[in-house]
């Protein structure tokens, strides 16, 4: 017998396809964005660089480029927490103009925070710097089209966040390579940028979620004032805890380590907390990495759903103008949902069906090739696999790839009910 194999050829189920024998041949394309293809050349050319510097016993030049790499991967790490928000390569230009800003205020850094009170001038000028580039982002994206905004600008906490670190990354490199550095040595270097997480990366951070937050709702002028100024009295509090450690002095030297780690949790524990909030907030949400099926700049844009009663009645499947009403046995096809590519000749791409352990309860089964992100009522999200299925809840949120849509409860309407069949259509 000959069976349907998923592109829709028959084929053998003991056949074994060539891209099995060789799966190395798998797009490039699709290598990049789903097997860390990137990160992994990145660190092999960093491995390279280092065996080298290592044969040749420079070990200034060995500290200096691994602590390059830290670096990297203090921002890629924040890159992947906050889902993949933005072009990792804009991410990136971000941290190197920040470098470059810095550097040029570097004279004026140093000289405030020399009149300013020690106690306080560290977080007050540094977190201030930091934010200079985000202002400038919200400024010129007020002249950037809806797409390029998605893509480049800063719309909300998740925007804030990921920026923030890019150009902490960039502040936080200046001050550790071309500052303590030389007068620290080499060996200095790494363990500064690995504890960036921590620091500079967590206070820049936090600020940025609460940037992020104002222009989220910058039509509520106050609230997004208020916003901004508790973002910068935390971050502030949190980096100048940090900075006094430098005040124990004798026996007391040995509270430093304990006051270090616990600064260290506490920021990095504020950091997540925005992070997982702002991914809960974001308009895009659905799209994050590792959920989302593309970048959350490149979706489609899926409007809030419209407040629903709670009642029992018809379910409804609501994409775009359509709507198609769900049943026990339905059958959707790519009629109605063309994004999706059917493994039978059929067409058919998902089917509702009673729960098995649940008879009162109707699940949508994915009869399709791809994989559906399913945002559920509770605000949960998970992935809907080839042969998977998702309960018929109203107000969830489907993610087609392409096309987007929700299950919306309604009350009944008898008129929509389909005509009863005949005797010989249920023969």
């Amino acid at each position: 017998m000959n069976l349907q194999s998923p592109d829709g050829n028959a084929a053998s189920a003991d056949d074994i396809s060539r891209t099995e024998f060789l799966p190395f041949l798998i797009s490039f394309s699709d290598m990049s964005k789903r097997a860390y293809l990137w990160p992994g050349l990145t660190t092999a050319i960093f491995v390279a660089i280092l065996l080298a510097l290592a044969a040749v016993k420079n070990e200034p030049a060995f500290f200096w480029v691994l602590s390059t790499y830290v670096a990297f991967v203090d921002i890629y790490l924040l890159y992947l927490a906050c889902g993949r928000k933005q072009p990792f390569l804009y991410v990136l230009l971000i941290a190197f103009f920040a470098f470059g800003l810095d550097a040029l205020l570097l004279p004026v850094i140093v000289g405030a925070e020399s009149v300013l009170p020690s106690l306080v001038s560290p977080g007050l000028i540094e977190e201030t710097v930091k934010a200079l580039p985000l202002l400038m982002i919200l400024v010129a994206g007020r002249f950037l089209s809806h797409a390029r905004q998605r893509k480049y600008g800063l719309r909300e906490p998740l925007d804030g966040i990921l920026l923030a670190a890019a150009s902490a990354s960039g502040f936080s490199f200046l001050e550790t390579m071309f500052v303590y550095v030389p007068h620290f040595g080499a060996l200095v270097g790494t363990p500064r940028l690995l504890v960036n997480g921590f620091g500079h990366i967590a206070y820049a951070g936090v600020f940025g979620y609460f940037i992020g937050l104002a222009a989220l709702h910058h039509r509520n002028w106050k609230k997004a004032a208020l916003a901004v100024i508790f973002g910068f009295v935390l971050a502030n509090v949190l980096h100048d805890l940090w900075d006094a450690m430098r005040f124990y002095a004798g026996v007391m030297r040995i509270v430093s380590p304990l006051h270090e780690v616990a600064v260290a949790v506490m920021s990095f524990v504020v950091l997540a907390s925005t992070i997982l909030k702002g991914r809960e907030v974001s308009p895009e949400r659905e799209f994050l990495w590792p959920y989302g099926s593309m970048p959350p700049y490149r979706a489609p844009v899926v409007e809030p759903l419209p407040a629903m009663p709670d009642l029992v009645g018809d379910i409804w499947l609501h994409i775009g103008v359509t709507r198609t009403r769900l049943t026990d046995d339905t059958d959707v096809t790519v009629r109605e949902i063309p994004s999706l590519r059917a493994p039978m000749a059929d067409g058919v791409v998902a089917e509702v069906r009673r729960h098995p352990t649940d008879p009162g309860v109707l699940v949508l089964r994915n009869l399709s090739t791809a994989t559906w992100e399913a945002v559920m009522p509770n605000g949960t999200i998970r992935a809907v696999g080839p042969a998977g299925t998702v309960r018929l809840l109203g107000g969830t949120r489907l993610d087609f790839g392409s096309q987007a849509g929700a299950i919306m409860l309604t009350s009944h309407d008898p008129e929509s009910d389909p005509p009863p069949k005949s005797d010989d259509e249920w023969c």
